[in-house]
């Protein structure tokens, strides 16, 4: 593992340790996780991707009840990310529920619907706080600086590179303005006054950038 990658895996052995899991299938199951985040086929749906959710997540001042089910839900819920799928999160949740259950720690059924919140971010969460939670720090990307969120972008754009322009761009544009339709698009009163605004400008300045894609001449084979 790189240095980012064991820097991360720390933060998934201590919780391990807290939620009472031995060391090796904290390690066997730890080693799985490097190596379903670490796929080539990913670009943003990566270890990165979870060090960020967790660092917006130590920001909630709020003390947390389920705490090491929402730690387990951040580190399972794109477990399995396979853009031709649609079962993405539903296939993540299994994995988690079966293991949590295996070993009887934290609440299997807890962590299990919580992933599969995630499948749907055009609705408010449907749930209590925890779902909030998740919700928000899962889309806290929508709010970077400009930098930050074209690297979030394109790594998106690759990640669907199966698509041709014509295809990603009208479903990404959709998906956006579905975003731009909620008010407010994310969940918790404090990330909703500290984020919103930046969120909105980010994806309006994404949606333009599409319309100059969408407006160019297809490219044709010779």
């Amino acid at each position: 593992m790189d240095p980012t990658q064991i820097e991360i895996m720390g933060q998934w052995f201590e919780l391990c340790y807290d939620a009472g899991v031995h060391l090796e299938p904290a390690t066997e199951m730890g080693q799985k996780i490097v190596d379903a985040y670490s796929s080539p086929k990913r670009h943003y749906h990566t270890l990165e991707h979870i060090s960020h959710c967790f660092f917006v997540y130590d920001q909630i001042p709020d003390v947390i009840e389920e705490d090491n089910d929402l730690r387990f839900a951040i580190w399972f819920h794109d477990f399995v990310y396979d853009p031709k799928l649609e079962s993405n999160e539903s296939q993540s949740a299994e994995i988690a529920y079966r293991w949590l259950q295996k070993l009887d720690i934290a609440n299997p059924v807890h962590v299990q619907e919580l992933i599969r919140s995630t499948a749907d971010y055009l609705r408010p969460p449907q749930g209590g706080f925890a779902y909030r939670i998740l919700h928000d720090v899962d889309l806290a990307i929508l709010a970077s600086e400009d930098e930050i969120y074209r690297r979030y972008e394109k790594g998106i754009r690759e990640e669907y590179e199966h698509l041709s322009d014509q295809e990603f761009f009208p479903a990404r544009k959709k998906f956006l303005q579905g975003l731009l339709e909620r008010r407010p698009l994310f969940a918790l009163e404090a990330f909703e006054h500290q984020w919103e605004r930046k969120a909105r400008l980010n994806i309006r300045q994404e949606l333009k950038r599409i319309e100059k894609v969408e407006i160019l001449p297809p490219t044709t084979e010779k």
